[in-house]
């Protein structure tokens, strides 16, 4: 009886990532890749050059998948290398502070559920964003409130979501808004007061609200959300309306669907990509890259938060 070769698996750890202990990690990951007949290489993240080494590591390594072992940032750069390689997948095992890409998979943060899902090894292409002709973007970018608060965050140190939703908090007091002017190809300008501005073809935040209930991840296009300035005692409902799927109804809420845009920001406002402060930008030119990224998810369980399929 013929055995089949392993599957050569390249992990990714971010070490930093969330605040969880990683010293055995690999251990685990060895166990996993021992029982789904994978053969793991590993390399870890150092916060210098992790873009060429890793270049360096798949060009050494060809693996069949990459595995980005940490938050959105690590899927970032994991994808930055992987993305327009037809024979390699990127895979996700989730143990960051924001896990929003893998919860948009609905991968779960269980490395042995996590592994199980990569070892099933169902993937599709889906698209990217560009930013600037510079800046990746695999789960979402955004201008305003959230990149302060993950810059503040990044800033503080304090890991995990107590950290996030302090720096929440101190925003939520006073949320500053500003003026943005937003070019989509063929269609008229359109001015806006807003207090943040999200750029993604994803549906959900890292907590699992759905900040985009109308885009898909396949489809050629983005969306950007433009959250304009709201009362108080507006919050709670748009609170629920984040956790149900229906921000899109609210009228502090816009949705705008294309290709590629340009955004005119007065004053500067803070970016943010996948989690990662970026500074503070005037202009930003944004373009989908269509079918950039082969990536495994889940295929076995809906999620239980929210279907787009079903809106």
């Amino acid at each position: 009886m013929e055995v089949s070769e392993k599957r050569k698996v390249l992990f990714v750890i971010n070490p930093a990532s969330g605040s969880n202990d990683k010293s055995n990690i690999r251990q685990q990951i060895g166990f996993c890749c021992e029982k789904y007949h994978m053969e793991p290489y590993f390399t870890e993240t150092t916060g210098n050059n992790d873009h060429e080494t890793l270049l360096a590591e798949v060009k050494k390594q060809t693996p069949d998948i990459v595995v980005a072992v940490g938050g959105d940032g690590t899927v970032n750069l994991a994808a930055s290398v992987v993305a327009g390689k037809s024979k390699i997948k990127l895979g996700i095992i989730p143990t960051g502070s924001a896990n929003g890409m893998a919860f948009e998979l609905n991968i779960p943060a269980n490395l042995e559920r996590a592994m199980g899902i990569i070892a099933r090894n169902v993937s599709k292409r889906i698209d990217l964003l560009k930013i600037n002709d510079e800046y990746l973007t695999v789960h979402l970018s955004d201008l305003g409130m959230n990149a302060r608060i993950i810059k503040r965050f990044d800033q503080e140190k304090i890991r995990g979501l107590y950290g996030y939703a302090r720096q929440f908090f101190k925003e939520l007091k006073a949320p500053s808004h500003f003026r943005c002017t937003v070019h989509c190809r063929r269609k008229r300008p359109r001015k806006y007061k807003a207090v943040m501005v999200v750029m993604l073809n994803t549906h959900f935040f890292g907590t699992g609200a759905v900040v985009n209930p109308t885009g898909e991840i396949d489809d050629g296009k983005f969306e950007i959300v433009i959250i304009k300035p709201y009362p108080w005692h507006y919050l709670f409902r748009m609170i629920f309306a984040f956790f149900t799927g229906n921000i899109h109804r609210l009228r502090h809420v816009r949705i705008l669907s294309c290709k590629h845009a340009r955004i005119s920001l007065q004053p500067a406002q803070d970016l943010q990509i996948d989690g990662e402060p970026i500074g503070e930008m005037k202009h930003i030119d944004v373009k989908i890259v269509p079918s950039a990224l082969d990536i495994i998810f889940n295929d076995q369980e809906e999620h239980l938060l929210y279907n787009p399929s079903k809106t």
